[in-house]
């Protein structure tokens, strides 16, 4: 199933080394493009990146998604860990969801 698991310590480095290497890189000229052909044609450079661009950029195609979501959130805000803060809650939603 689609389980939910914290980002490993590489991981979350990987992805901070594409996002210091995106970030870093020269401006592009003003281009009209798609913007999910613009990141297929990055997708070599920043993979990672380029995986959660399409994510949030494409229209999914059924709510289950959505619903895995709401899911994990349960799962994560279980009775011991109430206490937590709303924004650890995000956080750990938005890693688990957003890295392999």
């Amino acid at each position: 199933g689609g389980k939910a698991r914290a980002p490993t310590p590489a991981v979350t480095s990987a992805v901070a080394d594409e996002l210091d290497q995106y970030l870093n890189d020269p401006e592009e000229p003003d281009v009209e493009a798609c913007l999910l052909a613009w990141w297929k044609v990055k997708e070599l450079k920043w993979p990672a990146l380029a995986k959660m661009a399409k994510q949030y950029l494409c229209a999914p195609c059924s709510s289950a998604g959505v619903e895995r979501v709401f899911s994990a959130a349960g799962k994560m805000h279980d009775d011991l860990k109430k206490s937590a803060k709303d924004s650890t809650l995000e956080h750990s939603l938005f890693a688990a969801f957003n890295t392999e």
